[in-house]
């Protein structure tokens, strides 16, 4: 990009609205107020990194009209499926306009034109002029404007990041020249503008006619030269929708635009405009950003300060100035002792650990901060490591000795009476019993009130600093480098490390006392100190405790995969009559569709799909389908199991060690990783084999399973008060054949497998808010079979349909769904315009109750057998949580004692109105307990 010329950079601003827009549809952005903001935070995020990367000497940006354009004049249907804008954005189109204005850059919008036109005219009249240009947006019909002055400025996966298009990188990716675009458009049609092109003819096939004749006008001449009949056969069939398309697709050159150079010269923009703007949308690190890039002097940043918030709003963390907080390097014993006979005179402190890893069974303390109130910490440097004479090494002699360390500490750590404060207090604690040092009464994690508050919002503490506190902390890059290495922690300077090290234990407790706040304001302080809080230590020993796994058994698994690979490649082999990369996309589909002539499936960037879905609407198409689905199978068990597992096995514990975490589902589920041990596959008879796998820590242990039968449904039963359903579950019923007597209104004696199978798919549907098209899909019937079924359902169990419904509108009233527990999941876009979008939260809305439901039941469950293992000094130890199961590692002498307690514990962890069942089963492995 370095070049003399100038540049001019047009931006279209409706593709960088939209992209934002969805990039955050899952977790929609706005205000505390409720105001949205995806669209608006997308495009200034792109805007900045296109200024950035690109430094224009001048730069405009185009918008569309609101009028219809010459293209709908002359095709009626040219945009014509495209859904109506969704509500929700429509009020951050405003504010993007506000923005662009404020950054003092021209917009361009002209009636009956679109912002490609604009930008395709500004483009070639710079380019006249000797500017270098950039056009910047998503769209590939753009790709049409590029020469060697012109290029396209593409964003990329992110918000933050773009890719820029010349004419060599498109003659690589697509082999032909940029001009072309607009004849390959012409060909393949473009679904995005409803512009038809020649039907049946895609990439595969457009891009060698196109690159052997050079435009549709050239295909069209030298017809009788094409030797594949279907080809001629479309084209002729086509013709006029192929010239008619190449029209649409044509982007304007000569659009009647008066453009001014001098206005569009970028310039600083109106700072305190932005700052106030940004200030009312929440954008604090956009605010930061934005000062440091159009810096004057009276930005100018203090040096040795923490990054401060320009935003002209209320200084909440002004005393984070160094000249007002008292934090303190403590290196001697004589002043740890000192800290530590304070701490233990304190109701209540904040304690946060700094270390060389994350693994628990390998790391090592370099220090630990403490606070008491806001505006005061303390940090202990810590020396932990010892030569072989048992003497401290001379390199960190300047510590605390980590045996010194843990004499003060520990009596502190260990006090009952004494509140511990953390931020992900589940690391921390960790740490601690490293070094032998339990942790008592802890009392509240920011991370964790900050997901009980709104489990979609950022629970990170710096994420939490810049929300609540309006500060921006420290950035541990400032201490270990971009690549954020932990062992390079003994490298930083001891001021540096204490300065970021108290101020995280500083912005801890004054997290602590605005989100104890908040839980008790919103009426959630019940979920967060009778479920969250406690849960941490649970899983802290689950953690550390493990599961074993048995490497030889894997090792075997391992080889009759293998072998059943080798199998299902020779067969695919055959009947491909040819070898290729079945694990190749594109090899893939040169093999289905072109040799095969297999159904096309759905578009992609590289051709047809095949994921497992389009796979699945091909079976019975051909033989190789089914080959290459089981083939799939096959390796993953392979790749992510059998042979990924035992390479998992820490050598210190003999044991695979999972994460669980907290924060991730917005159901209040559990997640787990490193490695994922919720995943692993029970439907198949080969998938089950990895929980073979899993085995009791040695011969005196076995695996015991606790399960709880259908609790979704006992739960909803509950909710709904359904009299049908309760009746049936208090009956010990199976639950899916009295649904189905019911639905088909035959005996329970006279129902089939297959309506017992349909009635299981309706009952566990209707959770997720099922319509006839997806009970359509799930059964194989018609749409109006299915349809029926619902609605004989929905007649049988009344209540089941008002809960349905109230759920629906409970949501739209207070914008969330909640537990029995009162967990809240925020519903922002329930009640949009936008169909789509709305009826995903209605879904939500539905199942959140449920879902969310079952997950608090069992972590009670958890935390109450936790504490009764440990009340009667069990052995047993609980290791793995999988949704609606929990896995012990059961001692043989204990098998009699431990059952009924986990049985009768998890069936009242959370009274229902039907009764609870839980499932046990003992075995010597998972699969044989389950």
């Amino acid at each position: 990009m370095k070049n003399n010329k100038k540049k001019f950079v047009l931006i279209d601003a409706m593709s960088l609205a939209y992209k934002g827009y969805f990039a955050f549809i899952n977790r929609p952005l706005s205000t505390k107020a409720g105001e949205p903001t995806s669209a608006v935070f997308g495009f200034v995020n792109q805007l900045l990194k296109i200024i950035e990367d690109t430094k224009p000497d001048h730069i405009a940006v185009a918008f569309d009209s609101k009028e219809k354009t010459f293209r709908h004049e002359r095709y009626e249907l040219y945009k014509s499926s495209r859904q109506e804008m969704p509500e929700d954005m429509i009020p951050q189109l405003q504010r993007i306009k506000d923005i662009i204005t404020a950054f003092n850059i021209p917009i361009y919008i002209l009636p009956g034109y679109e912002a490609d036109d604009l930008i395709g005219t500004a483009c070639k009249l710079a380019e006249k002029e000797g500017y270098i240009c950039y056009a910047v947006t998503p769209d590939k019909d753009y790709i049409q404007l590029i020469t060697d002055n012109i290029f396209i400025v593409k964003p990329g996966k992110s918000t933050d990041e773009i890719i820029i298009l010349d004419r060599k990188k498109v003659k690589e990716d697509l082999g032909i020249e940029p001009i072309q675009m607009i004849d390959y458009l012409a060909l393949i049609g473009d679904k995005s503008d409803d512009i038809p092109g020649v039907a049946g003819i895609g990439e595969k096939t457009a891009l060698p006619l196109i690159q052997q004749f050079k435009s549709v006008e050239g295909i069209y001449k030298n017809i009788d030269k094409i030797d594949r009949k279907s080809i001629v056969s479309k084209l002729l069939e086509n013709k006029e929708n192929a010239f008619l398309s190449k029209e649409l697709a044509t982007i304007k050159t000569d659009v009647p635009l008066k453009l001014n150079f001098d206005e569009a010269k970028f310039t600083q923009p109106d700072i305190k405009k932005l700052n106030q703007i940004f200030s009312e949308l929440e954008f604090k690190s956009i605010a930061v950003k934005v000062n440091k890039m159009f810096q004057n002097n009276s930005l100018e940043k203090k040096e040795n300060t923490p990054a401060q918030d320009y935003v002209e709003s209320k200084p909440s963390l002004a005393s984070f100035d160094k000249n007002k907080v008292k934090y303190k390097l403590i290196t001697t014993y004589k002043d740890a002792k000192s800290l530590a006979e304070k701490l233990m005179q304190s109701d209540l402190f904040v304690f946060d650990t700094e270390t060389d890893s994350l693994n628990i069974f390998e790391v090592k303390l370099a220090g630990c901060s403490f606070c008491t109130k806001p505006n005061e910490a303390y940090f202990v440097a810590v020396n932990p490591l010892y030569l072989s004479t048992g003497l401290f090494s001379n390199d960190l002699s300047d510590r605390l000795p980590i045996d010194d360390f843990i004499k003060l500490f520990k009596p502190v750590l260990e006090n009952k009476k004494i509140k511990k404060v953390c931020q992900n207090g589940k690391y921390d604690i960790a740490v601690m019993r490293h070094y032998n040092i339990n942790v008592e009464n802890f009392y509240f994690d920011t991370m964790l009130a900050s997901y009980v508050l709104d489990p979609d919002q950022k629970h990170g503490m710096d994420d939490l600093s810049e929300k609540y506190l309006n500060y921006k902390p420290i950035p541990l890059t400032q201490l270990i480098g971009n690549k954020k290495e932990p062992s390079k922690i003994f490298e930083v300077d001891l001021e540096q490390l204490s300065n970021y090290s108290c101020e995280d234990a500083d912005i801890t407790y004054r997290l602590y006392e605005i989100l104890l706040r908040e839980l008790k304001k919103e009426k959630l302080e019940k979920l967060a100190f009778d479920v969250e809080f406690p849960l941490v230590l649970v899983l802290e020993d689950m953690e550390r405790t493990g599961v074993h796994i048995d490497k030889q058994a894997l090792k075997e698994f391992s080889n009759e995969l293998k072998n059943r690979m080798d199998y299902y490649t020779d067969k695919i082999y055959e009947l491909a009559e040819e070898k290729f990369n079945i694990n190749s996309t594109q090899q893939l589909q040169k093999i289905l569709f072109d040799k095969l002539k297999l159904t096309l499936t759905s578009k992609t960037k590289t051709g047809f799909s095949t994921d497992a879905k389009s796979l699945e609407s091909l079976k019975g198409e051909h033989p190789i389908i089914d080959l290459i689905l089981e083939y799939r199978q096959v390796a993953k068990l392979k790749t992510t199991y059998a042979d990924a597992l035992p390479k998992l096995i820490n050598p210190k514990t003999g044991r695979v060690h999972t994460s669980f975490n907290q924060t991730a589902a917005s159901t209040g589920r559990l997640s787990s990783n490193d490695p994922n041990l919720q995943n692993i596959p029970i439907r198949t008879e080969l998938g089950k084999e990895i929980r073979k796998a899993f085995v009791p820590r040695d011969k005196d242990y076995l695996i015991l399973s606790a399960d709880y039968s259908q609790i979704e449904l006992r739960i909803m039963a509950s909710i709904c008060e359904d009299e049908n359903l309760i009746n049936a579950f208090k009956s010990g019923e199976d639950i899916h054949r009295s649904t189905a007597a019911l639905v088909f209104q035959v005996k329970p004696s006279e129902v089939t497998p297959e309506m017992r199978r349909k009635a299981k798919e309706v009952n566990f549907g209707i959770l997720y808010g099922i319509g006839p098209f997806g009970l359509k899909t799930r059964l194989g019937i018609s749409q109006e079979h299915a349809k029926d079924i619902i609605e004989t359902y929905f007649g049988t169990f009344k209540n089941v349909k008002k809960f349905m419904t109230d759920s629906i509108n409970n949501a739209k009233e207070k914008g969330y769904a909640e537990t029995l527990l009162k967990r809240r999941r925020y519903l922002k876009n329930i009640n949009s315009n936008n169909k789509v979008v709305r009826q995903f939260e209605e879904r939500v809305a539905i199942n959140m109750p449920i879902q969310g439901t079952a997950a608090d039941m069992i972590k009670l469950a958890m935390i109450n057998i936790h504490k009764e293992l440990i009340k009667n000094k069990f052995k047993s130890k609980m290791v793995l949580q999988v949704h609606d199961e929990l896995v012990f590692d059961a001692h043989k002498d204990e098998i009699n004692d431990l059952k009924p307690i986990v049985k009768n514990l998890m069936e009242t962890a959370l009274p229902l109105k039907v009764p609870v069942v839980v499932d046990i089963g003992i075995g010597d492995n998972w699969l044989d307990a389950h």
